[in-house]
């Protein structure tokens, strides 16, 4: 995209003062599209017009006394967006007198200030600068735009705006049906006359001056975001990583593809396909034929695969596919589709009509034919195997090194879950207990558990000597780990506090033994 040339500029006091005749002139020249709107009020009520540039001459001279307004851009029959015929002008309106840096100063002090920033910021100085009672104007005239144009034009308005922030820009002045006051009217608010003060009064091209306030407000131009859109796109195609399954293929590509599968199940059907299956294949290969543009004899190829693959096939039924397969091929390619006139059968479609199984796919080796569950299969299979290049772990793998919530661990050291992740986590683990089952069978002598867990009966009274109790300790005394037994159960009973266990309690009640009469 060309750079704005910066025009030749008259001296700025060529236009100042210029009558409101000629500032129509400059703004909306005859012969031109689109008309001006012009807005008046009579007493509070306002009229509008979408008036010809003729037809202005005439009435303005009658409207000068009071509040007078001209649209900056033309429009059919009303000033409303959806009437807009040209848009004529770029604009920013200043409230200059609203902020607080520019308060206190003089409309020559201001306007020299803008001006200095214009330089600055190296776009060229306004066709027009208004002075409009209160703040100031600034109008860049630009070669007609079509209403097509309107997302551009705005974006630029916008960045227009972020050029003169500290100059107070009115936004809601950034629309395309804004009316700017007429140089000669009168501003209500203030009481003082409209006025042109300087400008340049050229016209500029609408794509290099748009260019030119992109950089001024730090945006990139419309053909560095091309650029930049253009390597995003490069970057999505290049970063596509290959896959064992064909994806994203052109049709092309694909459509070869399944002509070799067509090839291979009808090697597997030993050369002729059988009756039932001779006319659908017979199509499927024609219609793989129409998506090659390599290929031109289409009618000869097709014959030719006929005797070889369906030679009981009826000539009529051959001519029929050949006939289709022409009139697909001599429509017009397309990228996707939805674009293209040709038929575009899934591989899973194919695999339905033939009646070929996953089982089928595999054995023959098809790449394309399929289906949609062998697809799915594949491409996990595919996915498992790009996951175990990269040093992923199996679900056995993982489950192997991370059973402890499975297995209770924590229970082989004969530690609560808590204790025992806590412990873990301090490095602090006790040595495992050597798992032993606890002997819970009972004597063949007969009796009950006492308190001691000794077996109380006859026999086991009588022979005290040989199986001495053990002796037992305060229940303050007993630890966590010698309360527990080996599956994490508690004992059958626990002395009572303040009364400790030993041989000399009282055994527990016991029921005699009924004697036989």
């Amino acid at each position: 995209m060309q750079n704005l040339s910066k025009c030749v500029s008259v001296p700025l006091s060529c236009i100042s003062d210029i009558s409101p005749d000629a500032y129509v002139e400059l703004l909306h020249p005859k012969d031109q599209h689109g008309r001006p709107s012009l807005l008046w009020f009579e007493g509070d009520e306002p009229r509008n017009l979408c008036l010809a540039p003729s037809e202005l001459e005439l009435a303005l001279p009658g409207l000068l006394d009071g509040r007078a307004y001209l649209s900056l851009n033309r429009f059919r029959y009303r000033r409303t967006s959806d009437q807009l015929i040209v848009l004529n002008a770029l604009y920013v309106d200043l409230d200059w007198h609203k902020t607080a840096r520019w308060r206190d100063c003089n409309v020559g002090v201001v306007e020299r200030a803008v001006l200095k920033h214009l330089d600055v910021a190296n776009l060229p100085p306004p066709s027009v600068l208004l002075q409009s009672g209160c703040g100031s104007a600034l109008i860049w005239l630009i070669d007609e735009l079509p209403p097509q144009a309107l997302m551009r034009w705005q974006a630029t308005m916008r960045a227009l705006g972020d050029v003169f922030v500290k100059f107070g820009v009115d936004r809601a002045s950034q629309e395309a049906a804004r009316v700017f006051r007429i140089p000669g009217s009168v501003n209500e608010k203030s009481g003082r006359r409209v006025r042109a003060s300087g400008g340049s009064g050229t016209r500029h091209d609408f794509d290099a001056l748009s260019d030119e306030i992109f950089k001024a407000a730090g945006l990139p131009t419309r053909a560095e975001l091309q650029l930049v859109r253009a390597e995003k796109r490069a970057k999505r195609r290049t970063n596509v990583n290959p896959r064992e399954m064909p994806f994203g293929l052109p049709p092309a590509v694909r459509f070869r593809q399944i002509r070799d599968d067509l090839e291979a199940i009808r090697v597997a059907h030993g050369g002729r396909l059988p009756e039932g299956m001779r006319n659908t294949w017979l199509h499927l290969y024609a219609t793989a034929l129409t998506h090659d543009p390599r290929e031109t004899q289409l009618a000869q190829k097709i014959e030719e695969i006929a005797q070889l693959a369906t030679p009981d096939l009826p000539a009529q039924e051959v001519a029929a596919i050949i006939r289709s397969a022409e009139k697909q091929a001599a429509r017009e390619r397309g990228a996707t589709p939805l674009k293209d006139g040709r038929y575009h059968y899934s591989g899973g479609t194919i695999a339905e009509r033939l009646g070929i199984s996953g089982e089928d796919a595999r054995a023959h080796g098809l790449r394309q034919i399929m289906p949609a569950q062998e697809r799915k299969r594949r491409k996990a299979e595919a996915e498992r195997k790009r996951r175990a290049r990269n040093g992923a772990q199996t679900r056995a793998e993982y489950l192997a090194k991370n059973s402890a919530s499975r297995s209770e661990i924590w229970k082989e050291y004969g530690l609560s879950r808590t204790t025992y992740y806590k412990r873990k986590k301090d490095g602090t683990l006790p040595p495992r207990l050597v798992a032993q089952a606890p002997d819970r069978s009972v004597p063949e002598t007969g009796g009950t558990i006492g308190q001691d867990r000794s077996w109380n009966s006859a026999a086991a009274q009588n022979d005290l000597s040989r199986t001495p109790a053990s002796p037992t300790r305060p229940l303050h005394e007993i630890s966590e780990r010698e309360n527990l037994d080996l599956s994490g159960n508690v004992p059958f009973s626990f002395p009572t506090k303040g009364h400790c266990p030993c041989q000399n309690a009282p055994s527990p009640l016991t029921l005699p033994t009924p004697q036989p009469s």
